[in-house]
C-alpha cells in the first residue's frame, strides 16, 4: 500500500503524540498508585495505632488500680475509673475493631506484600479479641464485686483478692503482647514506607527513562519526516537551475528514486522533465547551428556564384589575349624560346588556368545539385575511383590499399556525387602521407549501415584543426581552397550519412564515413536545409 507525504507526516506526528501520552499515562498511574498505598495505610495505620495505644493506655490505668491493696483506696479507684469511661469492660469489642481495621485484604490499592505482613498483625489482633472479651467480663465482675461490699473492711475479701491477683496478670500479659503487636505494626509501617519511597524512587528513574526514550522516539521521527521532505529543497534548488538554462537532471540516490511516495514520484516526473528539456534544448542548439550554418553556406554560395560568374568573364578575356599576343608575337619573328617573352607569356596563361579551375570549383561547390539517387554498389564506387588515380599515386610512392567485404555493399546514392566525396577525403589522405607511406581503405557493413574508412599514416591533426576542418575555406595546406572537405560534408549529408574524423598528432589521421543502407531511409525527401545554399543552379560537379 502506497503512503503518501501527509499520510507519513501525520503517522509521524501521532506516533509522537502516542508516545508521550503513554509517558504521562504511566507517570499518572505510578503517583495514582502510590498516593493510593499512602492513603490507605494512612487511613489504616494512624487508626490502627492509636486505638492500640488507647487500650494499651487503659490496660496500664487499669493495671495501676489492679495494684491497689488498700481497699477502701481500690474501692474509689474503681470508681473514679468507671466515672472517667477508663475501664476496660469493652476490650474485646476496642480489640474485634482493631483487627478490623487492621485487615487490609479487601483493599486494592495496597500491595500484596505490605497485605501479607498486615494480616499477620490482624491474626495476632483477632488472638488477643478472645482475651480482651473475657477480660472485660472478669473486670466488670472485679469492679462489681469491689463495688457491692457495703461494709469494707480492713482486710480485702480473698476473692476479689484473688481476681485481682489474677486479673493483675492478665493485664500484664496483654499489655506485653499489645506492645508486641505495636512493635511488629511500627516495623511493618516503616518498611511499608520504604517500599512506598523505593516506588516513587522507581517511578521517577521509570518516568525519566521512558521520557528519554520518548524524546530519542520523536527525534527520530522528526529527522525521519526531515529526510522525507528534504528533497523539496532540492528539487526547489533544481527549479531554479533549470529556470537559469541548466537542465541537468537533479543528483539522486536509487533508493529515493525507487519510492513511491509523492516525492519520489515528483523527484522521477522532475528528472524525466529535465532530460526532454535537455534533449529539446540540445536539439534546438542543433537546429540552430544547422540553419547558421545553411544560411552561411547560402551567402557562401551567392558570393561564390556571384564571384565566379563576375571572374569567368576578365579570366577569359585574359587567357584569349594572351594566347591571341603569343601568336601576334610569332608572326612578328619573335624566337618562342626567347626567354624574355615567352616564358612570361605561358605563365600568364597557366595562372589563368589556374584561377579559372579554382573558380570552377567555387561553382560546384556553390551550386552543388540534389544527388540523383539509385541502386548503387559502393564497392564498385570506390574500386572505380581508386583504379582511375592509381597510376598517379604510385608515381609519388603512395600505395592506396582497399578491403572490402565478401558480399557486395548496396546502396541508394549518387556515384558521381559519391566519388567526389570520396576523391576529396583519398587526395587529402594521399597528400598526408608521405613517399612510402600507405592509405588504407574499407569498405564493409555494419548493421543497417555502410561504412568506409580511409586510414592515412600523416602527420595527425590537432584539436584546433579537428574543429574546423569542415569549415569553409579552411585549409591546413599551403595551396588549396578549403572547399573539398565541406562539399564532401554536404554530399554525404545528402545521402542521410555522417562523417567522422579520428585523429592523434603524429600518428595519423581516419575518416569514416556511414551511409544507411534502408532503401526507405535513403528514399526519403531530402530536406531543404541541405538543398538552400544551392538554390543558384543545378550545374554538375565535373568528373573525378
Amino acid at each position: 500500500m502506497r503512503l503518501g507525504i501527509a499520510t507519513k507526516v501525520f503517522i509521524a506526528f501521532a506516533g509522537v503524540t502516542l508516545i508521550f501520552s503513554i509517558v504521562l499515562m504511566f507517570g499518572v498511574y505510578r503517583t495514582q498508585m502510590l498516593h493510593g498505598q499512602l492513603r490507605a495505610l494512612n487511613h489504616r495505620i494512624v487508626p490502627l495505632t492509636l486505638q492500640l495505644s488507647d487500650i494499651e493506655n487503659d490496660l496500664k490505668s487499669f493495671h495501676i488500680v489492679l495494684n491497689e491493696s488498700d481497699p477502701s483506696v481500690l474501692r474509689r479507684t474503681l470508681q473514679l475509673t468507671r466515672l472517667l469511661h477508663t475501664m476496660p469492660d469493652n476490650l474485646g469489642e476496642r480489640l474485634d475493631d482493631a483487627a478490623a481495621t487492621a485487615d487490609l485484604s479487601a483493599l486494592e490499592d495496597v500491595p500484596t506484600s505490605e497485605s501479607r505482613a498486615f494480616a499477620d498483625i490482624h491474626h495476632r489482633i483477632a488472638a488477643l479479641q478472645t482475651r480482651g472479651a473475657d477480660f472485660s467480663e472478669r473486670t466488670i465482675e472485679f469492679s462489681e464485686l469491689v463495688l457491692a461490699e457495703n461494709r469494707p473492711g480492713e482486710t480485702q475479701d480473698p476473692q476479689i483478692t484473688a481476681l485481682q491477683e489474677e486479673l493483675r496478670e492478665e493485664a500484664r500479659q496483654l499489655d506485653g503482647q499489645l506492645a508486641a503487636v505495636r512493635g511488629q505494626l511500627q516495623t511493618a509501617t516503616d518498611e511499608a514506607l520504604v517500599r512506598a519511597d523505593d516506588t516513587e524512587r522507581t517511578s521517577v528513574y521509570g518516568l525519566g527513562l521512558l521520557s528519554i526514550i520518548a524524546l530519542i522516539v520523536a527525534l527520530f521521527l522528526m529527522y525521519a519526516v526531515i529526510v522525507t521532505l528534504r528533497p523539496l529543497t532540492d528539487l526547489t534548488a533544481a527549479a531554479k537551475r533549470i529556470g537559469k538554462g541548466d537542465y541537468r537532471p537533479l543528483a539522486t540516490t536509487d533508493l529515493r528514486m525507487s519510492g513511491d511516495d509523492e516525492i519520489a514520484l515528483l523527484t522521477r516526473e522532475f528528472n524525466a522533465m529535465a532530460h526532454r528539456l535537455a534533449e529539446r534544448d540540445e536539439r534546438l542548439r542543433s537546429q540552430h547551428a544547422e540553419l547558421l550554418k545553411s544560411e552561411r553556406l547560402a551567402t557562401i554560395g551567392r558570393m561564390t556564384s556571384l564571384i565566379t560568374h563576375e571572374l569567368r568573364n576578365p579570366l577569359s578575356s585574359i587567357n584569349l589575349n594572351a594566347e591571341m599576343l603569343m601568336d601576334s608575337l610569332h608572326e612578328r619573328g619573335i624566337d618562342p624560346e626567347d626567354p624574355e617573352v615567352m616564358p612570361q607569356l605561358e605563365t600568364i596563361i597557366e595562372e589563368v588556368d589556374h584561377l579559372r579551375d579554382i573558380t570552377e570549383e567555387y561553382l560546384v561547390y556553390a551550386r552543388l545539385p540534389s544527388p540523383d539517387l539509385r541502386n548503387e554498389e559502393l564497392d564498385d564506387i570506390v574500386q572505380s575511383l581508386i583504379d582511375f588515380h592509381i597510376w598517379e599515386w604510385n608515381q609519388i610512392e603512395i600505395d592506396v590499399k582497399l578491403s572490402t567485404s565478401d558480399s557486395p555493399v548496396e546502396i541508394l546514392g549518387d556515384a558521381h556525387q559519391l566519388r567526389q566525396a570520396l576523391l576529396n577525403i583519398i587526395k587529402n589522405a594521399v597528400e598526408a602521407s608521405s613517399a612510402g607511406d600507405a592509405v588504407h581503405i574499407e569498405v564493409g557493413r555494419q548493421g543497417d549501415q555502410a561504412r568506409i574508412t580511409v586510414r592515412d599514416q600523416g602527420p595527425g591533426l590537432d584539436e584546433q584543426a579537428r574543429q574546423r576542418l569542415f569549415e569553409p575555406f579552411f585549409t591546413t595546406k599551403s595551396s588549396g581552397t578549403g572547399l573539398g572537405l565541406p562539399m564532401t560534408q554536404q554530399i554525404i549529408e545528402q545521402h542521410h550519412g555522417q562523417i567522422d574524423i579520428n585523429s592523434t598528432p603524429g600518428d595519423g589521421t581516419t575518416f569514416t564515413i556511414t551511409l544507411p543502407i534502408d532503401d526507405e531511409a535513403t528514399g526519403d525527401q531530402i530536406p531543404s536545409s541541405s538543398t538552400s545554399n544551392h538554390a543558384q543552379g543545378s550545374e554538375s560537379s565535373p568528373a573525378s
